[in-house]
């Protein structure tokens, strides 16, 4: 079998403009919300306060994600890409006088932005298969998850020194930015609107997302790999909420240092791109999956041991590795088995389920923490990665997915 590579992909000029506007968008979207995690927690000094911009983030997709994948199906993909784009970078300007006067004003103004952004993530999903061949739909696929993850670390990494160049409002004003540029280059990518024929009102939309919920609960790999990328994705999340305290009461370098951490998880992310390149031709995914629960518990479990900042690092560094391989597998498993008229449902629903993961999580892994202290937190969340890989081998997704 001839091995999928990076440069056919990026050599695909459409598959290049969708894949750095996603860059930038998931950019803008992390530097914001790294911002609203410090002024959260400077106002609470809680892990439960750090949960408020989150759920700014969380909570539409739960109320919105799974409708914003109908219409995905139904209206022009790039259009609703590019619309996406410019209305979130110019929602973020609004905030721009707001920061030292009013936390209530920020979050409802974040609510609508991270509202907006619903319509975004199932266009885009349902758009790559679109451009790139199915033998190089994993390649493809690793590389928008590193975008789409490891953007979340980089750009709480990246937003520790950018807020202390520019501080907050400058910090508003470069992810505004982002969001534009964004918008242009999807602009460029040559998709074709394929009307779906379907009627618009209220009833066609609630019957074709019941039709969505009903292909979701009776095809075993879909529902499988949906639920194996919440867990996962769980995980990070509830990384990037525990990295505060944990650099502050553990690693003793200081909150505002915390998306250092987060960023070692980015890197690893990056490593396990081009890791998967090359072995991903050689085990079923479904293999990769299962072993990269595993190692991520493990490593959990470890970091919950450990005060030293350079191993801490290393082992963050291998949680984002296995991220990367988990979910990119994930990915193209749903790529591969659901039908082009189902995508835009089918990746609503997934956006929502990750998205989620910012919100429930983040709530019941917060309390821990703050009752029992940070380990136990850490330690907890090692057992439920671990649990998981192990039952993938009793699942039958596990033994049917290649």
């Amino acid at each position: 079998m001839t091995r999928p590579r990076f440069s056919v992909v990026l050599s695909n000029p459409g598959f290049l403009l969708l894949w750095m506007g996603q860059l930038l968008s998931q950019l803008a979207d992390r530097i914001f919300i790294y911002v609203l995690m410090i002024l959260a927690y400077s106002l609470t000094k809680s892990n439960l306060g750090v949960c408020i911009p989150m759920l700014s983030f969380g909570i539409p997709s739960i109320l919105f994600g799974s409708i914003a994948g109908v219409y995905a199906d139904r209206l022009d993909r790039k259009g609703i890409m590019v619309i996406s784009c410019i209305l979130r970078g110019m929602l973020i300007l609004l905030l721009v006088p707001l920061v030292h006067k009013s936390i209530a004003s920020i979050f409802l103004v974040s609510f609508v932005i991270y509202t907006v952004a619903q319509f975004f993530a199932p266009a885009e999903s349902s758009s790559i298969p679109e451009l790139v061949e199915k033998k190089n739909l994993i390649i493809a696929n690793s590389l928008f998850m590193v975008t789409w993850m490891g953007a979340s670390m980089l750009g709480f990494g990246l937003g520790a020194p950018i807020v202390n160049w520019v501080g907050e409002q400058g910090t508003f004003v470069l992810s505004a930015s982002f969001y534009l540029i964004s918008s242009g280059l999807i602009f460029l990518v040559p998709l074709k609107y394929q009307a779906s024929g379907a009627g618009s009102t209220t009833g066609h939309v609630l019957k074709d997302l019941r039709d969505g919920i009903d292909y979701i609960n009776k095809n075993l790999i879909v529902g499988y790999s949906l639920l194996k990328m919440f867990v996962s994705t769980s995980a990070l999340a509830v990384v990037s909420l525990l990295a505060i305290s944990y650099a502050k009461e553990v690693l003793m370098i200081g909150e505002r240092n915390f998306g250092y951490l987060v960023l070692a998880a980015g890197f690893g992310m990056f490593a396990g791109t081009a890791f998967l390149g090359r072995v991903s031709h050689y085990f079923k995914k479904a293999a990769i999956i299962v072993s990269g629960f595993i190692i991520s518990g493990i490593s959990l479990f470890l970091v919950a041991m450990v005060s030293d900042i350079k191993l801490s690092l290393f082992l963050i560094f291998i949680l984002g590795v296995c991220n990367i391989l988990i979910n990119s597998s994930l990915q193209t498993i749903l790529q591969s088995v659901v039908p082009a008229g189902m995508r835009g449902r089918v990746f609503g629903v997934q956006n929502m389920l990750i998205n989620s993961a910012f919100v429930f999580p983040l709530l019941i892994f917060g309390a821990i923490a703050d009752m029992w202290g940070i380990r136990i937190a850490i330690a907890s969340l090692g057992a439920t990665m671990i649990a998981g890989g192990f039952i993938g081998f009793f699942e039958k997704g596990y033994k049917t997915s290649s």
